[in-house]
């Protein structure tokens, strides 16, 4: 323990040598429902995502992240808190100001607010929101954002939720893309003090409905599936964990209604307005005053199935639900980077609490990624847990 401690602090002095007298600045991009399926992960060939393959290339990309939780609300909690699901015991859409195991348990943006960073927050960052009650004291500013817009009437889908199209909108009239460009103009200013900036993207959550532009990057008649074999869930004990989809398309259904290739469009298209999106972020960060001083961590609470296992959304324990994007850059990270060590999500509070060179908060389950940032081929004994319900993980 002492060695860990030392090689801590070392590593520590490296990635800050340079800026001794000035603490960093960080940029947290949550993105919804993002499976591998970005250019850096190489998740499906025909996928464009220029600029998050940009932000990978600039610093470490976490190829074996997990999540803790197979959706977003307790997903969302945990990496908030860095608690294990089943600490806080939420495994729904809990609130976090309402869960009692954590009410003196503050989540990262209200413990860097305590340590004196002005915090930015905006978009989709608890499940709801940017939260109520004492959550909402975790912000200095409060980021415009609001819901994605949706059509009037159903294009695919009758139950509105599950809906998917391209709608004749611009991006200036989504949601997500208001609380990029608000983010954008954070970072293109000098601050009176150091921040951290929690941006909340809501694409590609279902409804799928983003402008035209973006599905035409994916003509219909070219998409790729996923392999799926039919008898793939044969030598499944338990299959019916894989049928808790809440409103999700029965794979049997879209296979007979001739809509499998339209839904993967409809998956890509979203992804590509999420780059668009980031990018805008990035572009502001790079032209502007806090481009040697900010972190950048990009990570989704938790994958996607588009038909793999003959299901869809997620709520399993496969891959395809638990394995998402992570990646880390700024000041001391080496570009170009690869990590294949299994880390999850509850890593990131002591992480970004190691960057801050701040107390971590008591209690915390994750572990600090200082070291895997230093050398990603050290010996990492620690593994990713998930959990599904109570007494199910992996």
């Amino acid at each position: 323990m002492h060695n860990f401690r030392f090689l801590l602090l070392f590593i520590l002095v490296l990635f800050n040598s340079g800026n001794a007298a000035e603490k960093p600045n960080f940029l947290v991009i949550i993105i919804d429902d993002l499976n591998d399926w970005v250019g850096c992960l190489g998740g499906h060939p025909q996928i464009k995502t220029p600029n998050i393959d940009k932000l990978a290339a600039k610093g470490m990309n976490f190829q074996n992240a997990h999540i803790q939780a197979t959706y977003c609300g307790p997903s969302r909690i945990s990496f908030l808190s860095g608690l294990h699901p089943s600490t806080p015991g939420c495994y729904n859409f809990d609130q976090y100001s309402e869960v009692k195991k954590l009410k003196n348990h503050n989540p990262f943006p209200r413990h860097f607010r305590d340590h004196g960073f002005r915090t930015f927050g905006g978009g989709k960052i608890f499940h709801h929101g940017t939260g109520n009650n004492d959550i909402l004291k975790c912000w200095d500013t409060i980021l415009p954002s609001g819901r994605n817009p949706r059509p009037k009437k159903p294009i695919h889908w009758q139950k509105r939720v599950w809906d998917w199209g391209p709608m004749p909108i611009k991006d200036e009239d989504m949601a997500d893309f208001t609380v990029s460009k608000a983010a954008a103009e954070v970072l293109r200013k000098k601050q009176d003090r150091n921040f951290i900036i929690t941006a909340g993207i809501r694409m590609p959550h279902v409804p799928l409905h983003v402008p035209q532009k973006y599905f035409d990057l994916f003509p219909l008649g070219d998409i790729q599936l996923p392999c799926v074999k039919e008898d793939d869930l044969d030598d499944v004990p338990h299959p019916e964990f894989g049928i808790m989809n809440y409103a999700a398309p029965v794979h049997a259904d879209i296979v007979e209604k001739k809509l499998w290739n339209s839904l993967v469009q409809a998956y890509l298209a979203p992804i590509s307005f999420v780059d668009t999106c980031v990018g805008e972020m990035m572009q502001a960060l790079e032209n502007g005053p806090n481009k040697d001083n900010t972190y950048v961590i990009l990570f989704s609470d938790h994958g996607f199935h588009l038909g793999e296992k003959q299901h869809w959304a997620k709520r399993t324990l496969w891959e395809e639900t638990t394995r998402v994007p992570f990646l880390i850059s700024g000041p001391g990270i080496q570009p170009n980077q690869e990590c294949t060590k299994p880390v999850g999500m509850i890593d990131i509070y002591p992480t970004l609490c190691d960057l801050a060179e701040i107390k971590h908060h008591k209690n915390l389950e994750g572990h600090s990624l200082l070291p895997l940032l230093k050398n990603p081929e050290m010996n990492w004994e620690t593994p990713a847990i998930t959990e599904l319900n109570q007494g199910n993980s992996q």
